[in-house]
């Protein structure tokens, strides 16, 4: 018995098309077909894994409550290349971001909030990423800005 990978994770948002835009339009994923669900929504895929989105009705919880920001999860991690034109691409469609460097392990990264407040964070491998790489190798602060 052992667990694989993870299948999906499904989001709650009031604002589909906005939603869609932000992970299709912004972080370049792709839209997925869909079963005709009772409820709109849409599957977005990277490689195996899929975040299912969930509108309507469904985006309320038992309560019959929005909660933005995520709930008990924190963020969501996708590994990504091309730390400068993502940062580029965050800047061009007026979001805030911000950016840390993991210098021990190789790693530098963005974080930006989806339409719904969830937050983002994006991994690249510093050694591949050029500029942002080398900027992994300076001690740097993090950055809480609007997070």
């Amino acid at each position: 018995m052992r667990l694989v990978d993870i299948n999906h994770v499904a989001i709650r948002t009031l604002d589909l098309d906005k939603t869609n835009e932000f992970y299709t339009q912004v972080l370049g994923m792709g839209l997925a077909k869909r079963p005709p669900f009772e409820f709109p929504g849409s599957w977005l895929q990277i490689g195996q894994t899929m975040i299912h989105v969930m509108a309507g009705k469904a985006a309320y919880d038992l309560e019959g409550k929005f909660r933005p920001m995520g709930g008990t999860v924190d963020h969501i991690s996708i590994s990504a290349e091309g730390f400068d034109d993502y940062a580029k691409r965050f800047t061009d469609h007026g979001l805030e971001w911000r950016e840390f460097a993991v210098p021990e392990a190789d790693i530098v990264q963005l974080f930006v909030r989806d339409p719904n407040g969830i937050l983002i964070e994006l991994n690249f491998t510093a050694s591949r990423e050029g500029r942002a790489g080398q900027r992994a190798d300076a001690e740097r602060q993090y950055l809480p800005g609007k997070f």
